[in-house]
């Protein structure tokens, strides 16, 4: 069976890769054909390899859990707002939009505000927002998140600067 796939830029709303879905993240190992996709189970997998960086119990686990959560729920937000305004505008729902575009502003200014308890390192909860801020760069610029959370840019700049985000980041210049 032959896999037929958009181009990589995403412009119709499907990203090229080996996710059978078209979406990202997507995690390609060592193993052909057995990529893994979906941010807890790519965070399960990498919390396998090492040092554990997934709490087993306790209130660590659920700022983990929390912190994941948030990094996911931006990532929706942003994708919800982009399936709206790439429908034919007749179709467009002004009232949805802002919605999703409020949604964006409350989570990256909580994340600003609350910058001293966001993981300084990689973690199950840093690597779902780094990846969703990533997303918001990608599909929803227009929001400008940087100037709304500089503090939570400056933390994003953290990562971005580090060897497993620039070796592993699809579109960075490696």
């Amino acid at each position: 069976m032959e896999v037929v796939v958009a181009g990589k830029d995403g412009a119709n709303g499907y990203a090229a890769g080996p996710n059978p879905l078209g979406k990202v993240p997507c995690l390609e190992r060592n193993y052909p054909d057995v990529p893994l996709f979906d941010s807890p189970l790519i965070c399960e997998y990498l919390d396998s390899l090492k040092d554990p960086w997934l709490p087993k119990d306790g209130e660590g686990l659920w700022k983990a859990y929390r912190m994941h959560r948030i990094g996911d729920g931006l990532a929706e937000a942003v994708y919800n707002r982009r399936y709206e305004v790439v429908r034919d505008e007749s179709l467009h729902w002004p009232e949805i939009i802002e919605r999703h575009d409020t949604a964006i502003r409350n989570v990256v200014t909580y994340l600003d505000d609350i910058i001293e308890y966001v993981p300084k390192k990689w973690s199950f909860g840093s690597v779902a927002v780094v990846c969703a801020l990533d997303y918001t760069d990608f599909r929803a610029e227009h929001i400008g998140w940087r100037e709304l959370a500089p503090k939570l840019a400056d933390w994003h700049a953290g990562f971005t600067e580090l060897r497993e985000y620039t070796e592993t980041n699809a579109y960075s210049d490696h």
